[in-house]
């Protein structure tokens, strides 16, 4: 197995008797697999105790080289050129799918297992950032949609999930089969914050100063300058950005190299001179300046050329704007992947403007050959607060000024507030139809701007409940907003389509101008009837008795997908088997259970837990003390593959896994400081319990979902009067309702340490 792959899939079992903690269960499973039979299966449990790794042990065991051919699990997916943002070992780069697959993927595998791979999400909060994948999927499909949006266009499989938001202002999934011209698509732009300290490595590229001759070794005469590794700032930004406007390269048979700028002539005298003092003053080089005549006039000279030789630089710029191509012409030019980290994307882009019509902090248009390239620029500028959009030639940029009546990504759609006003008519005392008047009265005005929400929802907040408003004011506030599609488009295909997993969020950022992706989405009518039934219909391969589908989360399909399931359940129980896998039972309808046997898969012992996890780390050889396990097996609650990932991620941060590590690797708060929050607020310290809040909010940066799902284990160990603990745990599930529903963290944990104070002190 790659040395790359979690641990999880590293270490899971692929026999039922290496599966630890639900004996009862497998025993069960290995008489159907002695007796070569099985009933339709139903596993319900918790997260991390075994029910996927049950189905694929036995499933393994019983086709054993037939497998593939009779095992489905259900994926949806996006096209390979799709472009996304990611972050692999800390480092940033803009890349699609196509690419990341031949990193991960061998031969006809359809799964990969990153283990240090991040890719641009979303959290609950509304905030644009870096989230784990946990997962990399692809599967062939014969249909592809491509969709085109206001500034992009994507192209995904007819079954996978756009996010788009509801008539409550919602993030949403909706499957693509279901999207028409005219909908909402959500977009962001937000300034990304970068690193200040980021390290060139000229060095890389030093050539060999000596040469061995008969006599010994002699220096080259001809190497004069050996450049050394140098920090990324402004000056440094701004000319790697007009390189990529303006410059080109030079090499005479791979050995001696250079680099050529070209500008106009006499109006650019400004930047010829800024980038002479740049390559002396950064890299002590002298360059040379040619004039060139007009193409209509040769006597009249309209172009200067700036040429410096230093193959060092040059093979630095090659390895950096093409990508490692092996051609360095502009039709594979690139944006060097360390701009994405850095905090001087805005010189980046300032230099690259050399090259583009328009006005800086205005409008501006990008031309380039290199279609990877104008993408790039649509996916910098959007990372560094601007509003862009990628076309055939051209990457726009458009500044929010007085003179532009809106930008896109100031727009959000029009329905949730439309809808808010008329719940709350009769306590609104003006006329807001007015002020909504385009979009109540025409259909094509579906969007409507976040400043003119904003008024509206700061004058009525008051007057219909704040906390009526404090969905759609998140949203306001949030980097989020809508584009248009302006087509849908159904074409054959035939190839792999793509997806990852990102737990916690189950959203990634995607396209050509970015907009917001579900994962996989497995939950609808469309894909029983189509890719369920056709698989089901077909015979076993080799001389399996049938074949099997795994459907996971099927808690999560529709009631319509589960009545088509149970009629597919019914009419192909001759050559195919069914084992629905969830977290609730009781959502799945009751002709389904009645037709499978269930499996309850129970959370795992603790001692189960600690003996698996002492013998991970002993072989990866990982030292793991007694506090740092007692931690792992806190923050797990009895979920095997959580304790795993945690022994993992803490592995990679510090070579002794002690609670320190487990803690700051989780983003969980120690159980210590939670009750001693709790215990402030009872005996009426309200403000000691509110610096410890903020604590963990702010100066942690912890999870405010987090935080209340510890106080709530904590509530329940607290040696109080039953009755008191009744109304405790009541002040935390409302505040965990209302989190999950966007309200704010701290007011929300703050509402809560507040009652615990007059509960613990009712005088």
């Amino acid at each position: 197995m790659s040395e790359h792959w979690m641990w999880t899939e590293k270490y899971r079992p692929m026999k039922l008797n290496e599966i630890i903690g639900q004996k009862p269960i497998t025993d069960r499973l290995k008489k159907f697999l002695t007796e070569r039979d099985l009933p339709h299966l139903l596993f319900s449990g918790p997260a991390g105790t075994g029910k996927t790794t049950a189905i694929l042990a036995f499933s393994h065991e019983l086709f054993g080289e037939q497998f593939s051919g009779n095992f489905l699990e259900l994926n949806a997916s996006v096209a390979p050129e799709t472009p996304i943002l990611i972050r692999e070992n800390g480092k940033t780069e803009r890349i699609n799918f196509e690419i990341l697959s031949k990193r991960y993927f061998k031969k006809d595998e359809k799964y990969a297992k990153p283990s240090t791979l991040e890719i641009l999400s979303i959290d609950d909060s509304y905030k644009v950032k870096f989230m784990p994948v946990s997962l990399i999927s692809r599967h062939k499909v014969t249909k592809i949609a491509r969709i085109k949006y206001g500034g992009g266009e994507v192209k995904t499989s007819l079954n996978h999930s756009v996010i788009i938001l509801d008539k409550k202002g919602n993030l949403t999934p909706r499957e693509v089969s279901d999207l028409e011209e005219g909908d909402l698509l959500i977009t962001f732009c937000k300034d990304i914050e970068g690193q200040e300290n980021i390290l060139l490595d000229f060095e890389e590229y030093e050539p060999q100063i000596f040469n061995e001759l008969q006599s010994g070794l002699v220096r080259n005469p001809k190497i004069k300058n050996i450049l050394k590794n140098s920090e990324l700032d402004e000056e440094l930004a701004w000319l790697f950005g007009t390189y990529l406007a303006e410059g080109c390269l030079s090499f005479c048979r791979n050995t001696s190299g250079g680099l050529v700028f070209e500008f106009g002539y006499p109006g650019e005298m400004d930047q010829v001179e800024r980038v002479q003092t740049i390559l002396e003053e950064k890299f002590n080089l002298k360059s040379k300046t040619k004039l060139g005549g007009s193409g209509f006039d040769r006597t009249r000279m309209s172009s200067i050329q700036i040429r410096v030789h230093n193959t060092q630089l040059a093979r630095f710029f090659r390895n950096n704007f093409y990508n490692g191509s092996e051609e360095f012409t502009a039709k594979f030019k690139r944006v060097p992947k360390f701009i994405y980290d850095s905090q001087f994307k805005w010189d980046f882009l300032k230099g690259y403007a050399n090259d583009a019509m328009g006005h800086w902090g205005e409008y501006l248009r990008y031309s380039s050959k290199s279609e990877e390239n104008l993408i790039d620029i649509t996916w910098l500028g959007r990372i560094s607060g601007v509003d862009t959009s990628c076309f055939k030639e051209e990457t726009r940029i458009i500044w929010k000024k007085p003179s532009f009546s809106y930008i896109k990504t100031d727009l959000m759609p029009a329905e949730p507030i439309i809808n808010l006003c008329k719940e709350n008519d009769e306590n609104i005392d003006f006329n807001w139809r007015y002020l909504l008047r385009h979009q109540l009265y025409s259909k094509q005005s579906k969007r409507v701007s976040k400043k003119l929400v904003k008024e509206l929802l700061e004058r009525i907040r008051d007057k219909i409940g704040r906390e009526k408003v404090e969905g759609l004011m998140k949203l306001v506030d949030s980097p989020l907003s809508v584009v248009l599609i302006k087509k849908i488009e159904i074409n054959e295909y035939n190839g792999y389509l793509y997806d990852v997993a990102v737990p916690g969020s189950e959203m990634f950022w995607g396209g050509t101008a970015p907009i917001l992706l579900h994962n996989s989405d497995e939950r609808g009518i469309d894909v029983i009837r189509n890719r369920v039934k056709s698989f089901a219909r077909t015979r076993p391969l080799g001389d399996a008795p049938f074949k099997i589908i795994s459907l996971d989360e099927a808690d999560s399909l529709t009631r319509d997908a589960q009545h088509a399931l149970r009629r597919t359940m019914e009419r192909y129980v001759s050559s195919c088997r069914f084992c629905l896998i969830v977290n609730y039972s009781s959502r799945i309808i009751d002709p389904i259970q009645s037709r499978c046997a269930i499996f309850r898969f129970p959370r795992l012992d603790q001692q189960q837990l600690k003996k698996r996890i002492h013998y991970i780390a002993k072989q990866e050889g990982v030292e793991l003390s007694e506090d740092g396990i007692d931690a792992i097996l806190y923050v797990s609650s009895g979920d095997m593959r959580r304790a795993i990932n945690v022994l993992q991620a803490a592995a990679v941060t510090k070579k002794l896994v002690d609670a320190d590590a487990v803690y700051s690797t989780t983003g969980k708060a120690r159980p210590e400081e939670v009750r001693e929050m709790i215990n402030s607020s009872l005996n009426g310290d309200f403000l000691e319990a509110q610096n410890k809040l903020r604590n963990l909010l702010v100066w942690q940066g912890l999870s405010g979902s987090d935080i209340v799902r510890q106080i709530h284990s904590e509530v329940l160990k607290l040696g109080v009067d039953e009755k008191i603990k009744v109304q405790l745990v009541g002040l935390v599930g409302e505040a965990e309702f209302r989190l999950t529903e966007g309200a704010d963290p701290e007011i929300q944990l703050s509402y809560v340490l507040a009652n615990f104070a007059l509960i613990g002190n009712p005088k």
